[in-house]
């Protein structure tokens, strides 16, 4: 039988992996005084499977559900492209528009200039935002204002590379997507997702993180291993972190199987909307990239898969789909030393295995 807490939402089919194998993948973590993950496997957005494992709040000994909000890093960005997406189907803005049309601040930097389209696929030459800031002697767990971070990426002279010339993952393109969303359409990011995204979706526990002292219900905390090894855990928590765009998203398993029906549905933008998440950039060069808008396109044991990882303070997030075959394993958790993408890929083996017993 299934543990407390495990749950097979619209049944099991006869050769689907028997909750324990699944579980079993967990083990390590699903214990008291621990820190772990939730974990939900989804049919096209239907739940088949969710369970949590070990405690969202070791302070207060309280488990992991599918129902516990964790911070999920850069799965926001697929969330932050999907708004952009949204404002240039409305015709606010178009994706081959000059940054500087948008951000008069930005230097018109040598060679051809940055668009909308060299940010969501990290090929603007931008700097990292995170990076620009430890050059500035500022650290991401400061106090510091949007205006600011803006600030220090136009104060820098030149870009990394020309625009297109190659892929750079960058923080700082994202970050001013979710500034973009702002000057195109008169709301913050985190306004235009819940009432464009979240809430259309019943993503009731999403949201962008742009207030510190905002409450989060069911929130977990987030660890680290305490030193020396197996002394148990220290808590790694950045109570006044508030940038969004690159990060900043607070959802659950739960909300992102809802996100991933929208993938198939595609209720939100419309026809064509999952087509254009999923174009890949292309370089000056024509070589064409597995990037995306905010999503990777991939390959596991020869299927094709589309998905996305994020990392920051203790917290770690992966969301991997089979879209052929309908299939997606989302992990939240919030201990910084597990690898959230491998457990996926265990999950999912399970049941590309169990598809092909006789």
């Amino acid at each position: 039988a299934a543990p407390a807490g495990a749950q097979d939402v619209v049944g099991r089919d006869a050769r689907e992996p028997a909750p324990a194998a699944i579980d079993a993948v967990f083990a390590e973590w699903d214990r008291p005084g621990s820190p772990g993950c939730a974990l939900a496997v989804a049919r096209a957005g239907r739940i088949v499977y969710e369970n949590g494992y070990g405690e969202a709040n070791l302070d207060w000994g309280v488990p992991i559900t599918p129902a516990t909000v964790f911070y999920a890093g850069s799965v926001s960005k697929q969330f932050t492209a999907a708004a952009v997406a949204l404002l240039a189907r409305d015709g606010r803005l178009s994706l081959d528009d000059d940054l500087r049309r948008w951000f008069p601040e930005i230097p018109a930097y040598d060679g051809p200039p940055v668009t909308i389209r060299h940010l969501l696929h990290h090929t603007s030459g931008i700097g990292d935002t995170y990076r620009l800031m430890a050059e500035a002697g500022i650290d991401v767990a400061d106090v510091v204002s949007d205006s600011a971070v803006v600030a220090l990426i136009a104060a820098r002279p030149a870009l990394d590379f020309p625009p297109g010339e190659r892929f750079s993952y960058s923080n700082g393109g994202y970050f001013l997507l979710a500034e973009l969303v702002e000057r195109a359409s008169g709301r913050s990011l985190r306004e235009l997702a819940a009432a464009r995204i979240f809430a259309p979706l019943g993503m009731d526990d999403t949201h962008f993180h742009d207030r510190a002292g905002h409450v989060v219900r069911r929130r977990a905390m987030s660890y680290a291993p305490a030193p020396p090894p197996g002394t148990g855990f220290v808590q790694t928590y950045m109570s006044n972190f508030d940038k969004v765009g690159a990060g900043g998203l607070y959802t659950t398993v739960r909300d992102l199987a809802r996100w991933d029906g929208e993938y198939y549905a595609e209720t939100v933008g419309g026809p064509g909307f999952t087509e254009l998440l999923l174009t890949r950039g292309v370089l000056a060069d024509g070589d064409t990239l597995p990037y995306a808008m905010g999503l990777v396109h991939g390959e596991h044991r020869g299927e094709r898969t589309v998905g996305h990882s994020g990392s920051m303070m203790g917290f770690k997030a992966h969301l991997l789909r089979l879209p052929e075959r309908r299939l997606t394993a989302i992990t939240l958790c919030n201990l910084g030393t597990i690898e959230p993408g491998a457990l996926n890929e265990r999950v999912l083996d399970l049941y590309l295995d169990a598809a092909t017993e006789p």
